[in-house]
Formats: structure tokens, sequence, C-alpha cells
């Protein structure tokens, strides 16, 4: 099955490498608005460029397009691969306001076309065996979910890109694009949440969003907990995700199991090695969630099924980090469903 990237940025890299990985895929091309972007990434890989995204789907027989684009600028060019006629694997966020995602939903909804999310953190082995002990119940109730991610970014990083750390592309700071994989993973886990109170502030960059978010949770299962995302914290932490029950508690550091207790016994844990984490260098992650991302797409459109992270799936996340700027602005809890 053919795949063409949208966006020849750095995570484009990770695209293309994801589809030479997949014995079942192979690349189509890459198209940018900016041509000088494509140029320079078609040559580096050899690989067809193409001037538009109607011409990479309809000329370079683009059956998937992977959009690698800046976050607030994903509906555009979803929308454009949709009506060409390809299925859409898009980045994290979907896009950066519900608003947005929904339209994006919409067309693919109208186009009869596939919205796959990337979300690959879901897919680490550490993070699938923890989803499985809490659907288990094997903590017991769930009483405390708790998700610390403590990245540490320099002004030049913001600096590096125009679009980086604004409002229109970027949609957000710590908790939108640093922080938005385990912000989805907890939720993810934890099934949900209700309602949050939080507070956003820019207190270590010159930058429009924030570099500090911290959030009281309510979640849907009756447990509490706390989110705290940030780009301030030097060097660069391993993001801990905590749940702890009547019966037990789990602690995953980099999606990887570090501490698995029942009554009060240790119980065995299957070391991972994923390559998770990117607290100090945004480069610094596995391709492997890719991968898995691009495979399921192609059974999943073989199949005719959801993929893996279908677009209403992947709107969750941005449901809870929007509702943390909101709630941030009115200094109080606010309700998911409102």
């Amino acid at each position: 099955m053919k795949f063409g990237i949208v966006g020849a940025g750095v995570i484009a890299e990770y695209h293309l490498e994801a589809i030479r990985r997949t014995a079942r895929a192979e690349i189509a091309g890459v198209y940018d608005k900016f041509p000088e972007a494509a140029k320079a990434f078609g040559e580096k890989h050899s690989i067809p460029i193409f001037d538009s995204i109607e011409s990479l789907v309809k000329s370079g027989g683009a059956e998937v397009v992977t959009i690698g684009t800046p976050s607030g600028w994903h509906l555009e060019p979803a929308t454009q691969a949709m009506e060409a006629g390809a299925h859409v694997l898009c980045e994290k966020p979907l896009e950066v306001t519900l608003d947005r995602i929904d339209r994006m939903i919409e067309v693919g909804k109208k186009m009869n076309k596939k919205i796959g999310g990337i979300l690959q953190v879901r897919t680490f082995p550490g993070c699938q065996r923890a989803k499985k002990i809490l659907e288990e119940g094997r903590l017991g109730k769930l009483l405390l979910a708790d998700a610390f991610i403590k990245y540490y970014r320099t002004q030049e990083y913001y600096e590096s890109a125009g679009w980086r750390g604004t409002f229109e592309l970027d949609g957000g700071g710590a908790a939108m694009n640093q922080g938005i994989h385990w912000i989805d993973l907890i939720q993810w886990l934890a099934d949900g949440a209700e309602s949050v109170c939080a507070h956003a502030a820019t207190v270590g960059h010159q930058i429009e969003v924030e570099d500090v978010c911290l959030g009281m949770v309510q979640w849907k299962n009756g447990a509490r907990g706390v989110i705290e995302a940030t780009t301030c914290a030097q060097p660069g932490f391993a993001t801990r995700i905590e749940f702890h029950g009547e019966k037990g508690s789990l602690l995953l550091e980099d999606s990887q199991i570090k501490k698995f207790v029942i009554d009060g016994e240790d119980q065995p844990i299957e070391e991972a090695t994923t390559g998770a984490g990117g607290h100090a260098d945004p480069k610094k992650f596995s391709v492997e969630g890719h991968v898995i991302h691009v495979q399921d797409m192609i059974e999943a459109i073989e199949q005719d099924r959801d993929p893996l992270i279908p677009g209403h799936e992947a709107r969750k996340s941005v449901e809870l980090i929007v509702s943390m700027y909101e709630s941030s602005k009115k200094e109080g809890w606010v309700r998911l469903d409102d």
C-alpha cells in the first residue's frame, strides 16, 4: 500500500522510516507547502516530490497520507488528502481545537475515508500491560491517577521554527505539544476525565503558550489525580504515571513499568526497552510505535474497520487539554461534557 508524506519537517524522518520498515508499505512521495523543504527531503531520501497533495494522491498513487505539518495546520492537508481519495494518518494532536477536529472527522465521514491518530505511546509494551492490569481490576477500585511530565526545552528550541510556541500553530505549550502523549495515555488508562481545575502559565521562556500547566482531575471512574506538565524542568526528567488503588499501585516511567505492587507484595515486572522519552531531546524517541500505526492502517483499510486510534478517540486528549486551558482562564472547575 502506498503512503505519501505531507510535511517535510523533523517528524517526516520518522514517518519515512516507519513506512520503509513496514513490509507491506511503500513510499509514494512527499509534499510540503514550502517547495524547498519538499525538494531537500525528497532528494535526501531519493523519493518523488509533488507540488500538491492532490497530485501526491492522484498521480503518485498515495492510498494513505501521513500528516506531519505543524499541529494547527492538520485540518487543511487532511481534508485535501481525503477529498483527493486518500485515507489519513495524522500526527499528534489531531488538531488544536475541538471544532477543527470535528470538521476533520466530518470530512472523513463524508468521503468515507479513515482517519487515524498517531499516539504511539499507547502501543508500547509497558503501556499495553498497564492497560490490561487496570482493565482486569488487579489494583481494585482506583483511587488516584497522576501524571508528571517534566520536560526541558531551551529558548533556542522554540525559536528554531516560527510556529513553535504559538497558539495558532502549536495550539498550546507544555500540555498540548510536549505533554499530549502522556495526557492521552493517562486519560486512556483511567478511562477518561470528567472534570478538571487547572492553572497554566509561562514562567521560563519567551513564548506565547504555557511552559507550565498544572491540573487537578476528577476521572470518570471516581478516582482523583493531578497532571503536571512543564518544559522548564532542566535537564528533563523521565515521565511518571502513577496509579493507586485499594489493592495496590502501579508506576510507569517513560512507558516502562517500574513498580507493580498488590497487597504489599511486588509483582513481576517484564522490562521492555521502547525508546520512549524525549524529556530532554525531542528527537529521542522510538519509531516502533509509528511502524505499528502504519501496519495497522493497512489492515484497517483491508478489513474496513477503524484504525487503532480513530479520530473520535484521538479527540479525547485534546478535549482534556483545552478544558485545562479553559479552566485556567476561568480560574475554576470545568466539566468536559460542557
